[in-house]
């Protein structure tokens, strides 16, 4: 009876319910014992299945939370994507200076050092 909809879920609790509440009503017309009803296979059986149940509709519930965050989430992150505003042209012209001095320090290196073919000749 595995299931993962939530209207199938939905749908054995209410049957589970039911027939707890029938066999309760039988086996009271019978005459027999709380005490003893209380310890009915059948009947422990069944509630069993009921909390199993509940269980997944919860688990069900609690998936269904964290997708509408997410769909929350990526809304809000679309909408800042569009708000953003655009570099401005001095930004994206500015090479980085960090960057420039790693290419002079190497553009020395390779100036201070001799070619190895033109010193063996």
């Amino acid at each position: 009876m595995g299931s993962k909809q939530k209207e199938t879920r939905q749908l054995q609790k209410k049957k589970f319910e039911r027939l707890i509440a029938e066999r309760n009503a039988l086996l009271a017309e019978k005459g027999i014992e709380k005490k003893k009803i209380a310890k009915d296979k059948i009947l422990k059986h069944l509630r069993a299945k009921l909390n199993e149940t509940v269980k997944a509709l919860a688990a069900i519930n609690a998936q269904e939370k964290v997708i509408e965050k997410a769909k929350l989430q990526k809304q809000e992150n679309a909408a800042k994507a569009k708000v953003k505003k655009p570099k401005s042209k001095k930004q994206e012209s500015k090479p980085d200076p960090k960057a420039k001095d790693k290419k002079d320090k190497k553009q020395k290196k390779l100036d201070k050092k001799p070619d190895k073919k033109s010193a063996k000749k």
